[in-house]
């Protein structure tokens, strides 16, 4: 595990551009095996907490309407494709040969790309916001910290997202 982890949490962090993370008591950089004998987590652990699981809770709030447009432009993919099927069989009955069919094809085939892009970015966002809870629960587990936290999803007359959180940190004396 990264060692930077741990100074992320703690509030002797020091942080320079040209070495990088630094240990405010010792002036160092992180040099410990498992976990950190000085570290002292509170409001960067608390900050760090309501951050990570605000995220992951805003990207779980989207899956309806990812799959909500998932549906709808696959829909309409599929409505495209068979009208220019339907063209086309149309066309060729009458003698003609015509390449609207095909165009009217790739637009339906162009429309599902729309339709799956929005599922990959929320596949991927929900990976990383995972990703990043479990580690930050991990670490917490390792230094004894369990929490609560009740995020309440909050917008104003202008649509504008803000998070209201009630946050409970308890110490427990088994750390990993």
């Amino acid at each position: 595990m990264d060692l930077t982890l741990h100074c992320k949490l703690c509030d002797h962090k020091i942080i320079d551009f040209k070495i990088g993370t630094l240990c405010g008591l010792t002036n160092r950089k992180p040099d410990f095996q498992n976990k950190c004998g000085v570290i002292k987590i509170q409001d960067n652990f608390k900050e760090q907490i309501e951050t990570i699981n605000i995220e992951h809770d805003a990207i779980l709030k989207t899956k309806t309407d990812t799959y909500g447009h998932l549906i709808m432009y696959a829909l309409l993919a599929f409505a495209l494709v068979l009208a220019a099927f339907l063209l086309g069989k149309f066309i060729l009955d009458k003698g003609f040969i015509s390449t609207i069919p095909l165009i009217i094809v790739t637009l339906g085939f162009s429309v599902l790309g729309v339709a799956l892009a929005p599922l990959n970015a929320y596949n991927s966002n929900l990976k990383r916001a995972k990703r990043n809870k479990e580690t930050l629960d991990k670490i917490g587990n390792m230094y004894g910290y369990k929490y609560n936290i009740d995020i309440t999803h909050l917008k104003d007359s202008l649509g504008n997202k803000s998070y209201a959180t009630d946050l409970k940190i308890r110490k427990s004396n088994n750390s990993l």
